[in-house]
């Protein structure tokens, strides 16, 4: 019985650390488009030329990669609490 749940607890930990390698390319990508709409929001607002609709769906856009990237950046600290809590759990079954 201690060999299976020795089994279960290693591979929560490794659906764990693959998790947050994808969590964190995610946040890289977020960050990265928030960068791009930024410069784009920023050209639109700088040249009169188009009007003001294209700098306002520019820093729409902005908002909503910046909360996407929040809430990653939330979920990747509850996926750290999951692996030291596994961890603790695999630390107190071997004693």
């Amino acid at each position: 019985m201690a060999d299976n749940n020795e089994e279960v607890l290693r591979r929560s930990l490794d659906a764990v650390d693959r998790n947050r390698n994808w969590l964190l390319i995610g946040l890289a990508v977020s960050v990265l488009l928030l960068v791009v709409v930024f410069l784009h929001g920023a050209n639109a607002m700088h040249s009169g030329e188009s009007g003001t609709v294209p700098a306002l769906l520019a820093h729409y856009f902005m908002l909503l990669i910046w909360v996407t990237a929040l809430a990653l950046i939330v979920i990747i600290q509850i996926n750290v609490m999951t692996k030291r809590i596994l961890r603790a759990i695999e630390l107190a079954s071997r004693k």
